[in-house]
Parts: C-alpha cells; sequence; structure tokens
C-alpha cells in the first residue's frame, strides 16, 4: 500500500501543472454548481413570495403581464389606472374581501411614486401573518394631505 502511495505522490509531481489545472477546474465546476442551485431558490423565492396574499389583480385594459409586474414586482410601465368609481363598485361587492387601490407612477429620485389608501397597512397581508409597515412608524394624514415619502 505504502508503494502505490508513494507512486502518486511521484505522479502528480511529476505532472503538478496538470494536476494544478485539474483541481482549479474542478473547484470552479463545482462553485458554478452551487451558484445556479443558489440563483434558482432565490428567484423562485423572489417571484413567487411576492404574489402570496393576491386573488386578483385589476387593472386597465392592455397586458395582463404588464399589470401584474407592474402593481406586484414594481416592475414595466404602468398600464394606466382604472376610475375610482369601479373601484368602489368592487369594493362594495359582498363577495370581495378586501379592494386595495394602489397606483403606481412616476418616479422621484429613484423611489416609485405610489398612491393608495391606508388600509393596505392595516389590513392587508402579503404573506400570512405579515403585513407593510409604515416607514415614518405613523400613517399619512389624508385630510391633511401628508403622504408617506421613502423606501
Amino acid at each position: 500500500m505504502h508503494a502505490l502511495w508513494l507512486l502518486a505522490r511521484r505522479s502528480l509531481r511529476q505532472h503538478r501543472l496538470s494536476t494544478a489545472l485539474t483541481a482549479a477546474c474542478i473547484a470552479l465546476s463545482v462553485g458554478l454548481v452551487m451558484a445556479v442551485f443558489s440563483i434558482q431558490a432565490q428567484s423562485r423565492d423572489a417571484f413567487t413570495g411576492g404574489a402570496i396574499g393576491f386573488d386578483a389583480v385589476l387593472g386597465a385594459r392592455g397586458s395582463q403581464l404588464q399589470l401584474v409586474l407592474n402593481s406586484i414586482f414594481h416592475l414595466e410601465t404602468s398600464p394606466g389606472n382604472i376610475p375610482y368609481r369601479y373601484y368602489k363598485a368592487i369594493q362594495a361587492n359582498p363577495a370581495v374581501y378586501l379592494a386595495v387601490p394602489y397606483a403606481v407612477g412616476d418616479n422621484y429620485r429613484g423611489y416609485r411614486l405610489v398612491g393608495t389608501e391606508s388600509s393596505i397597512f392595516t389590513d392587508f397581508e402579503y404573506q400570512v401573518g405579515k403585513k407593510l409597515q409604515c416607514a415614518s412608524g405613523r400613517f399619512f394624514d389624508p385630510q391633511a394631505k401628508e403622504a408617506v415619502v421613502g423606501s
């Protein structure tokens, strides 16, 4: 057995460059496979975790994909808004548990401008037991024409 180890060690020493390159290639390939699995898991969590809590997204006519990407993931441009009276009719429907108006507009210094009501902070759960939190620690007063600004 000792002779076998001696023979293997001499062979590795004689072929140092090819041995080092082989070891480096194996290490890089293992790292690449692990990175692919990690990115796959994070992508799945990002795109499936964000949409939890929404049974329906209603919006203006146009691309359904663009509406979902804009209102839930804040991607793409806004396809437009529905009239406020339609929102009130949907909200008054007894089959609707919660309706929250949500309009994504332009941006200010890289922050998307979102128009909504305080019910998105008080009544809406994006995941079971998890609610959105107001950045300032208090809700805005629509009568005083206040707004929440920030990330």
